[in-house]
């Protein structure tokens, strides 16, 4: 670690100013990014050893792009990371890393007149537009092609994990390993500041398959191998006039099917888990859909009013390429199945420096059900209410200076009906707390 650290400071002291003046082919940028938050009454008070949850992560970000001739590069994006997830008072390690992650590491060429074109070869990133729906987010070792004409965009690419993500990993994560991918979009801008974009995803997953009382390494587990398909398609648009002001706006459909195999473990002592019974296999066919509206008014424009919703059915599935996005919650961060989430918020520009956003979610099942997938609060609810709750997040962002970003997020989420356990297991009207704030120094 201490010698990689050296490596990087001296290409900091290399790629000078006067280097860049000179015409010295290479670009790059640096980030240096610190995160503390606290999630606290984590299990609604189902287990008081379990009470919070905290969090902590300090990186340095590099992002080279090294010009070889006027088609030809290469790029070079990672960092060096500590990050640490600890429960609580019971002292329970979630997470604990700290080496370097690879983030974009590989070679591109550039061709093409009438179709401009640019290949890509390595660990590149895939990244959608739009902030309600990421259609992914996500750093893929692929090969990536991106073409343009016109007003049309298109982009193909084939995924697979070749390495550990991180040098403080012994294996590829078990979620992702043998996991192929075939990403397609196409994007087409129909009028001014007004596009459609079409997408479509192949997943197939050839993980190993378990048997009942199969004993295996904990951190190797993986819950769910599924072979699915998504198909879906955006509407991204602004209008603006001197009477109605600015107006935003997002609509989103998608459709997945294909064939799920899910497991169940059961950790035991030593860091290890043994497998629970059978796999439960099901046919995955459902949709999603949703919209998000921001508008700032003519007559107060450092004001803006955001109106969302997204509903996803009981066998609907997000991709996993989402990213970190918080977009349904910044505490409770639910994946879009068998629920529906509405959300209304303001945002204020204090000034060119500040703005701060109030927003509130609420959150229900589509159809009653015992599980809420991929939320923070992992609870096993009744299955016979669908008020699973609501939540309110409070962002301050602020550009102290030229490079230099601070955010502050604090929220609460009260737990609805749905936790409505059993008797003398209600936790219906509990609160968790949530705070983050997070620093971000580009250079």
């Amino acid at each position: 670690m201490r010698k990689l650290f050296l490596i990087i400071l001296t290409g900091i002291w290399f790629c000078s100013p006067s280097s860049a003046e000179d015409g010295f082919p290479l670009e790059y940028e640096f980030l240096v990014s610190i995160e503390l938050s606290e999630l606290d009454n984590l299990t609604l008070g189902d287990e008081p050893a379990e009470k919070r949850l905290e969090m902590e992560e300090y990186e340095f970000e590099f992002d080279l792009l090294y010009q070889i001739d006027d088609h030809w590069y290469a790029f070079f994006a990672g960092q060096i990371g500590d990050e640490a997830e600890t429960i609580e008072p019971a002292g329970i390690k979630e997470e604990d890393l700290s080496g370097f992650e690879r983030k974009q590491i590989g070679i591109g060429v550039e061709f093409g007149e009438e179709i401009t074109s640019d290949l890509s070869i390595g660990r590149v990133e895939f990244l959608s537009i739009g902030e309600w729906w990421l259609w992914w987010d996500e750093d893929l070792d692929a090969i990536k092609l991106e073409s343009s004409y016109g007003d049309f965009e298109a982009l193909v690419g084939v995924a697979q994990e070749q390495a550990r993500e991180n040098t403080d990993q012994d294996f590829i994560d078990p979620e992702v390993d043998e996991l192929r991918r075939v990403l397609a979009s196409l994007s087409w801008e129909i009028a001014d500041s007004q596009s459609l974009h079409f997408f479509y995803l192949d997943q197939q997953d050839d993980s190993s398959s378990f048997i009942d009382g199969e004993t295996i390494d904990t951190d190797k587990q993986d819950e769910e191998d599924a072979d699915l398909s998504w198909a879906g398609i955006s509407y991204l648009g602004e209008f603006e006039n001197d009477t109605m002001g600015e107006l935003e706006i997002e609509l989103h459909y998608s459709r997945v099917s294909g064939n799920e195999t899910v497991y169940e473990f059961e950790e035991m002592p030593g860091g290890t888990s043994d497998v629970d019974g059978d796999p439960v296999k099901s046919r995955v066919r459902g949709s999603a859909q949703g919209f998000l509206i921001n508008w700032s008014p003519a007559q107060a424009d450092d004001w803006s009013l955001i109106v969302g919703r997204a509903q996803g059915e009981r066998e609907y599935r997000q991709n996993g390429l989402q990213g970190d996005s918080e977009v349904f919650g910044e505490l409770l961060q639910p994946e879009l199945a068998n629920l529906v989430v509405n959300t209304i918020g303001i945002e204020y520009e204090i000034n060119e420096y500040a703005e701060i956003g109030l927003q509130a979610f609420e959150y229900e099942q589509e159809s009653a059900i015992d599980e809420l997938r991929d939320a923070t609060i992992d609870f096993e609810l009744n299955g016979t209410s669908k008020d699973i709750g609501e939540e309110i997040d409070l962002v301050l962002t602020v550009e102290a200076f030229d490079g230099m970003e601070l955010r502050l997020i604090v929220a609460e989420f009260k737990a609805g009906k749905a936790y409505d356990i059993e008797p003398g297991r209600n936790y219906e009207g509990e609160t968790s707390q949530f705070w983050k704030l997070e620093l971000e120094y580009e250079f």
